[in-house]
């Protein structure tokens, strides 16, 4: 055989040999890369499943977080209705104390002009029946019990400043 075409069958060969191993490596990166893209789908799986689930625990954490709070408010708005009836009613009992106070005074002042007006009436019946001789009289009676008394006096008898009648000074005057 020639030797030029001994070469030819040998690059043939070597050309065939190179494009086997060109296709095997080919093959192989093709693989490889498939394992990749089925590797990334999976991870990005798993990152769409994890997310999901940490959206979904955060909504439900918004959830029971607004549900606390709408319990807080509900709590906030009947303890302010339980202390605005209770600041009522005590407003209530303060001006029925007011209003009850208010009449007995009430009644107490008609008491004292009640009072008041018996005590004049006592005074006009008692003047209209006092007249200076009598109460004249009533000193000398007072002067002679004095006189009997044991006790140490002085009397002085017909002080011109009160309508004759005697002034009494006792010892320790």
């Amino acid at each position: 055989m020639p030797d030029q075409l001994r070469k030819s069958i040998e690059m043939k060969a070597q050309a065939e040999q190179d494009a086997e191993r060109m296709d095997y490596e080919l093959e192989k990166e093709k693989k490889k890369a498939d394992q990749d893209a089925a590797l990334m789908m999976l991870q990005a799986e798993q990152d769409a499943k994890r997310m999901d689930y940490e959206l979904e625990k955060e909504k439900k954490k918004a959830e029971q977080d607004a549900a606390l709070m709408m319990l807080q408010a509900e709590q906030d708005a009947k303890r302010m209705d339980y202390e605005l009836e209770k600041d009522k009613k005590q407003a209530e009992q303060d001006a029925a104390l007011m209003e009850y106070t208010l009449q007995q005074e009430r009644k107490e002042a008609e008491r004292k002009a009640i009072e008041a007006q018996g005590i004049a009436d006592f005074q006009s019946i008692v003047s209209d029946g006092i007249s200076e001789n009598l109460l004249k009289w009533k000193g000398i009676e007072a002067t002679e019990k004095l006189a009997d008394s044991d006790n140490a006096k002085m009397v002085i008898m017909g002080g011109g400043g009160s309508g004759g009648l005697p002034v009494i000074l006792s010892g320790g005057d």
